[in-house]
């Protein structure tokens, strides 16, 4: 699956959250679209050249999920998900 194919439906089953109007409604106006942003930011790569990538959409997922099942986080360090940090690192353009 590509980035441009990732979905309210799917993104709701990864996280195994209920179809509810305010799940959606986070997913599709707060989760996603951070998530896709942050993918970009962190590669350096546009989200055309990330569409390329079949596995950046785990990474996305993933985020998502961190995203939805972290809205209120306290913090105690600073930790990123390995996979994620694997896989956004084999398509970094942007080493800063």
């Amino acid at each position: 699956m590509r980035l441009s194919e990732l979905t309210v439906d799917s993104i709701l089953s990864y996280v195994r959250a209920d179809d509810t109007a305010e799940n959606r409604t986070y997913i599709d106006g707060i989760v996603l679209p951070a998530s896709k942003r942050f993918v970009a930011s962190y590669t350096g790569r546009s989200l055309e050249e990330l569409d390329e990538y079949e596995d950046i959409t785990i990474a996305v997922l993933c985020i998502c999920a961190d995203m939805f099942d972290v809205r209120a986080y306290t913090m105690t360090g600073i930790q990123v998900n390995p996979t994620v940090v694997q896989i956004l690192g084999a398509h970094c353009t942007n080493f800063l």
